[in-house]
Parts: C-alpha cells; structure tokens; sequence
C-alpha cells in the first residue's frame, strides 16, 4: 500500500485586485495583489463569507479549504519599461 508524506493543495489566480485586507481595509492599495480561492476579492470580506462561499468557485482543487489567499503581485518589467503581470499558479505542500 502506498503512503503519502504529505498533502498538496494547487491554485489557479482568481484575480488580481488594487485590494489588501490587512493594510488598506477600508480603500484601494497603491499596489496589485494576486488572489488563490473563492473569488471574494474585496477588503472586508468576512471568516462567515468565506465558510459560506461556494466550494465549487473556488480556485483549489480541495473542496473543504475556503481559505482566500494572497500575495503582492510580480511583474516583470522590460528595458523599455514596460511592465507585464507575470502569472503563475501557487501550489502549498504540507508534511503529516
């Protein structure tokens, strides 16, 4: 029988929003955040909101996490200064 060392949970971006809960709760932030889960993307979405939210339009591929993460978001900017919204997935590992 096989046995698993670890768990993964994979997402795909649901956004990219001028949002930061922690920083900016009440206005837009000076910078884009990137957004993995439900896509409930504004400052003063609440633990309830998320708990209700539609397990089906989040973007992980567990049913049961409801958790809305996210980071500042990466550009890559060109010698001419023009900037591109480098996208990626985010993928979380975790040891039993």
């Amino acid at each position: 029988a096989a046995q698993a060392d670890f768990f993964r949970n994979d997402f795909l971006p649901v956004g990219h929003v001028r949002t930061d809960a922690i920083i900016n709760p009440d206005c837009l932030s000076d910078h884009v955040h990137t957004f993995y889960g439900p896509p409930l993307l504004y400052p003063k979405v609440t633990f309830e909101d998320l708990r209700n939210s539609d397990p089906t339009l989040s973007s992980g591929n567990i049913e049961e996490n409801l958790s809305l993460y996210w980071h500042p978001a990466v550009y890559h900017v060109a010698s001419d200064g023009k900037k591109t919204l480098q996208e990626s997935g985010m993928y979380h590992f975790c040891p039993y």
